[in-house]
């Protein structure tokens, strides 16, 4: 990383204060890094760009879009579901290439509790997929490029959802992986990003040595 505050020449106290400047400089270019350098927030391979859903299959991408017809209408949901009941999940491809594959679509339950950091390894290390599927079915090639899946959730909780794209031509598979939740009335990512903050001041602190000055004078006052 190039240097923002560089030494200055010479002896005496002013080389310390500018490197003292350098740390917080630095501690806060990566508090900054940390908490506004992602562009896009998701679990998995479903991702929320510009209010648009995106599933990522490798380099094939694809619309992701979750309704729950009966109680909300025509709302959209990019992931977690507020309740049970009957979802429609649309895919729309965006490369014409996925048009000829054949798409596997699995919801598993979460029993690992592999959450929101679910990933395709996670899936294949699962002994009896089969016994936590809840929904599978493999689908033709669609000319059309969209995809439309109904499935009912009787019960709330975590779930893993799986999609894989098969390129027969060329003998590979592209899998996508992403946690969601049914039944969600928490509070998202908002947890997750607070803790991220938190820790991210904490380390900010400790490397300018605030902490360690807070935690002499207190042992002081004792």
């Amino acid at each position: 990383m190039r240097k923002i505050w560089p030494s200055a020449p010479g002896s005496g106290k002013a080389p310390a204060k500018a490197s003292r400047w350098a740390r917080k400089a630095r501690g806060l270019a990566w508090v900054l890094a940390l908490v506004w350098g992602q562009p896009a927030w998701g679990h998995g391979g479903v991702v929320a760009e510009e209010d648009v859903c995106l599933l990522k299959m490798g380099f094939l991408q694809a619309h992701f879009t979750l309704y729950l017809p009966e109680t909300r209408g025509s709302e959209q949901f990019c992931e977690d579901l507020p309740e049970a009941g009957d979802a429609l999940f649309v895919i729309e491809y965006l490369h014409e290439a996925m048009k000829t594959m054949p798409i596997e679509f699995r919801i598993l339950r979460d029993d690992q509790d592999f959450g929101i950091f679910a990933n395709w390894e996670d899936v294949r290390s699962i002994a009896e997929p089969d016994a936590q599927t809840v929904f599978r079915r493999i689908l033709a090639p669609d000319p059309a490029g969209l995809l439309v899946v109904r499935h009912r959730f009787d019960e709330p909780g975590g779930y893993i959802g799986v999609v894989v794209a098969e390129d027969r031509a060329r003998g590979k598979t592209y899998p996508s992986v992403f946690y969601f939740e049914v039944g969600h009335a928490g509070f998202g990512h908002v947890p997750l990003f607070l803790a991220l903050i938190a820790g991210a001041q904490l380390l900010f602190f400790a490397s300018t040595g605030s902490l360690q000055r807070f935690a002499a004078r207190m042992r002081r006052l004792q």
